[in-house]
């Protein structure tokens, strides 16, 4: 697992490389629940990957390994936001200390990132031209991420213009092992060395002086065994414990770097290299306990340092010393509360007050608790920012419902593609336009109180919308007199559209969307029927439903015609402030007179859908012969006789895909209208004054049927 802060530096990069709409290409390809990461979250090793192939297939240019090293860069670049540039100014003067001190670099963000699995760098030789530099990981596939890394942390901190490249690969089936040859102006080197062997010749001090000021230190011979231990350590184990003379793997045991214990592998990783190690045999059990006490000296000791049991974790670096030809574990103890201290039995005035163990203990103890508090605080963030982001996705779902249902999907996607709404205009050779009257509904309205027209209109459009959900239509409008429109043959057009030059407006990938907001054809038309057959099952579901449809007033269902035409329009969105979809042409009209020239509880049909009909396997209609409709003279109609035995089965589906809301519940809509209608006595003279739905359209003079 690796944290979050390298995931996020990636999307960065991206973004500001090569847009938000590439990253959220690569959200959607990869399936991300969220479009970014918490930095302290926990995430796959191989997302990294995943992310550089990914922006290779669809940037069709360079390669994964060419993006890992692009991504190391975006990692310096990005972790600079959070003061960590600071810690690499300070690494070194020269780029070659910077590369000796890359591991203490990692152990310093051990405390922002505790579970962080850090790699190990170690520099083999170096020379005046350069550096052989060791990498050993868990990790796979990560060398071209280290190589820009590397060349970053260089032209940045350093103004150095390196050449990195891979000197031997030796990785096993374990880990992953590689050389790099660092080229780089490393002259400083030589003069650094000729400044430190410039050094006083003062007589050797004794062994009993060295313990007296190293007293947390471990002294190994050539064999890795134990020659003398410091009186602080020493003390730790019980009396009766042999240590002296015992090889070092079996006392200690070896936490970080990920090594053989080996005399010459110590030596060389000792130079810059921190070491961890922690007790395998157990402490004693009675150390720090003053009282006699025998509650105290029965008191358990269950904790030490850092693995919660009896043992103690020592921290430290490997030096030689020639004249002894043994390596000094110059170490101290790892310890962050007073109660470690007391399990372990260590005081403070065991600790060394020249390295600040003792300074920095009782400073951690101050301020634990604030930081503990802090850090609860921030988890609970974290925690509440992935509720926020589930929550965000779901209102985000919501909303494209919302507009899928206010225009057709293609517009919608335009929309937020960011093409200018006004520029959108379209020419529809082929749709097929419903519409569904309620004839009664104007003699009834003047008898009804405000809240019961609203409970009305409002039981006939929810029965309505039920039906016309389960099929691929769109509704354009529902007028004041409960007349009802429904429009099939938009909804299959492409969401690619060729828009005026004039809009100004660039048109932008629309991807990352949840693409279960989109409701694909196929899935509301498993059939594959064509426009007509479409708004065909449609009526006689209406039909059939507008039974439920009571008057309050008679008792009985209200009286609806239907009828639908088929025919080429206009369409396109009007309006500045609130986007209306609108159809314009004669093909609306048409669909009118249909309707209004139909009877009740009867589908009525022009020439134009028969013919869309008449070789239907589903459906079967009947001739009416020709009928005078107004502004057109004769015109040739058919009836909607029913359904085939093909489509029976179809029918009995769709009829249990959503349960029809019954009319006792359709009276809880809206509770407050009444209450707000109570006190508002003039707000029922105006609904009572609604004009008629035979008013003149404010487009007729442009032939504009219908909008909405």
């Amino acid at each position: 697992m690796l944290y979050g802060i390298l995931l996020e530096s990636a999307r960065d990069g991206i973004c500001l490389g090569y847009g938000n709409q590439i990253w959220k290409k690569i959200v959607q390809e990869l399936n991300f629940e969220h479009e970014s990461f918490t930095t302290l979250g926990r995430y796959e090793d191989n997302l990294v990957e995943k992310i550089a192939e990914c922006l290779a297939d669809i940037l069709h240019e360079g390669t994964p390994e060419y993006y890992m090293q692009f991504f190391g860069e975006c990692f310096v670049r990005f972790f600079t936001n959070y003061g960590y540039d600071k810690i690499l100014r300070v690494a070194g003067r020269h780029f070659g200390d910077f590369l000796h001190s890359i591991d203490q670099l990692h152990d310093s963000t051990k405390f922002s990132f505790p579970r962080m699995k850090s790699p190990l760098f170690h520099v083999l030789e170096e020379d005046e031209l350069g550096a052989f530099l060791q990498y050993k990981s868990r990790r796979r596939g990560f060398q071209r991420y280290i190589v820009g890394q590397l060349k970053e942390c260089a032209s940045r901190f350093y103004n150095e213009d390196i050449y990195v490249r891979i000197q031997d690969d030796l990785s096993t089936n374990e880990c992953t092992r590689i050389v790099f040859r660092v080229d780089f102006n490393n002259s400083a080197v030589k003069e650094t060395s000729k400044r430190l062997h410039s050094i006083p010749n003062l007589p050797d001090i004794t062994s009993d002086t060295f313990f007296k000021v190293f007293p947390f230190c471990v002294l190994i011979d050539p064999s890795m065994r134990i020659n003398h231990m410091g009186k602080s350590i020493k003390s730790l184990f019980p009396v009766d414990t042999v240590i002296i003379g015992r090889h070092l793997d079996e006392i200690f045991r070896l936490i970080r770097p990920d090594i053989v214990l080996e005399w010459n592998k110590m030596l060389s990783y000792g130079r810059h290299i921190v070491f961890l190690m922690e007790s395998r045999i157990p402490l004693r059990s009675d150390k720090g306990n003053k009282s006699n006490d025998n509650s105290m000296n029965k008191k358990p000791k269950t904790t030490a340092g850092m693995t919660g049991s009896s043992a103690i974790r020592l921290k430290g670096q490997m030096k030689w010393i020639s004249s002894w030809n043994m390596i000094v574990f110059l170490c101290h103890p790892i310890l962050s509360t007073t109660e470690e201290m007391m399990n372990i039995g260590l005081t403070l005035h065991d600790l060394n007050f020249y390295d600040g163990s003792s300074e920095i203990l009782i400073a951690g103890m101050q301020h634990a608790r604030q930081l503990q508090a802090a850090i609860d605080k921030q988890h609970a963030w974290i925690s509440k920012l992935q509720e926020t982001k589930v929550e965000l996705q779901e209102w985000r779902r919501k909303g494209k419902r919302l507009l899928y249902s206010m225009m057709p999907r293609h517009i919608a996607q335009m929309l937020q593609q960011g093409i200018v709404a006004n520029s959108i205009c379209e020419s529809h050779k082929l749709i097929t336009v419903l519409f569904c009257y309620t004839m009664d509904f104007k003699d009834v309205i003047q008898k009804l109180t405000p809240t019961e027209i609203v409970q009305a209109v409002n039981q006939m459009v929810v029965i309505f919308d039920q039906c016309a959900d389960k099929y691929d239509v769109f509704k354009v409008e529902t007028k004041a007199d409960s007349s009802y429109m429904i429009v099939s043959g938009i909804q299959e057009r492409a969401p690619q559209r060729r828009i005026s030059s004039s809009s100004g407006s660039s048109v932008r990938s629309s991807v990352g969307g949840d693409s279960t907001d989109e409701i694909m054809t196929d899935v509301k038309n498993p059939l594959g029927l064509n426009q007509a057959e479409i708004l065909a099952g449609l009526a006689l579901e209406l039909s059939r439903q507008s039974k439920k449809i009571i008057n309050k007033i008679s008792k009985v269902p209200f009286k609806i015609k239907i009828g639908f035409h088929s025919g080429p329009a206009v369409g396109g969105i009007v309006g500045h402030k609130n986007y209306q979809y609108c159809l314009f042409g004669d093909t609306i009209n048409t669909a009118s007179r249909v309707t209004t020239t139909s009877e009740v509880g009867r589908v009525h049909l022009s020439v134009a859908s028969w013919e869309l009909l008449k070789d239907s396997i589903y459906f079967e209609t009947s001739p009416r012969g020709k009928i005078h409709m107004k502004g057109k003279g004769e015109m040739q109609t058919f009836w909607l006789s029913g359904t085939k035995d093909a489509y029976i089965e179809y029918a009995a589906m769709l009829e249990s895909k959503s349960e029809i809301l019954d009319n006792d519940r359709l009276s809880d809509y809206h509770p407050a209208m009444y209450e707000i209608n109570s006190r508002s006595k003039p707000l029922l003279n105006v609904i009572n004054k609604l004009p008629s739905s035979t008013g003149q359209c404010p487009f007729s003079g442009m032939n504009a049927s219908t909008f909405i």
